[in-house]
């Protein structure tokens, strides 16, 4: 079977999960999946030496596992980078606004926690890119590109990032929306916002933890609806086996 022939089954058998799957990287409403079994579907695993055993079958209920098996690694990363930031205590200054902001990156190089678990992650281009073009973005609206991809294959629910990615308050008795690097920090203000948000993350830490099944069960759900993307996370893991 050539190739094409072998990728397009597979599109093929994944479509069939969703009635509707969703365009590349689009944001899917979280749906249940059926694992019911299916004929094996056969992927590609890359060049191998083996024309035998570079192939192997997926059924639809193996590739919900192998999935999930790739966003529970993914998650734990994820969640081992928030815990090393959270424990850091170096936390960027809202020198923008009198109240909460969401800050991506400060004048002074500091990005909020979600901006770093993404940059550990090795997606320095892409969060250096969002700090040039939506600086005070907010993880809770993103629909779509190369940031709703990381969301989507990071084994975090778009909820639990949006709740990690907490607003800021300011640590300055005069914020400059324009020119924030003029503005001088309050070690007053700036201790307080430091405990606040090192309580706040504990807590989130604590949530992630406890809720960590049913928030695997919707990641997978979610990937799942987007089977070019579900490919691809697959596909990269089982050719770096071969």
């Amino acid at each position: 079977m050539s190739r094409f022939a072998v990728a397009f089954s597979l599109v093929t058998a994944l479509s069939s999960v969703a009635v509707a799957a969703p365009s590349f990287a689009k944001a899917p409403p979280d749906a249940s999946f059926s694992a019911a079994a299916s004929p094996p579907v056969e992927v590609p695993l890359g060049d191998r030496t083996d024309a035998a055993a570079s192939r192997a079958p997926i059924t639809r209920a193996s590739l919900r596992a192998s999935v999930r098996a790739m966003l529970i690694e993914n998650r734990t990363a994820n969640l081992a980078r928030f815990r090393a930031y959270r424990l850091a205590g170096s936390y960027p200054s809202n020198l923008y606004t009198g109240g909460a902001l969401n800050v991506w990156r400060d004048p002074a190089g500091k990005f909020c926690a979600a901006a770093t678990i993404i940059r550990a992650s090795g997606e320095t281009a892409l969060v250096e890119q969002i700090a040039q073009d939506d600086n005070f973005i907010r993880l809770a609206t993103v629909t779509s590109g190369p940031l709703m991809d990381w969301i989507l294959t990071s084994g975090l629910t778009q909820a639990e990032l949006a709740l990690i990615q907490r607003p800021f308050m300011p640590v300055t008795n005069r914020p400059q929306l324009d020119e924030p690097i003029t503005a001088s920090i309050s070690p007053k203000l700036r201790a307080r916002e430091d405990a606040r948000l090192a309580k706040l993350y504990k807590r989130i830490d604590a949530a992630l933890v406890r809720n960590q099944r049913t928030s695997l069960d919707a990641a997978v759900d979610r990937l799942i609806k987007n089977p070019k993307l579900a490919w691809q996370l697959v596909h990269a893991d089982r050719s770096t086996q071969s």
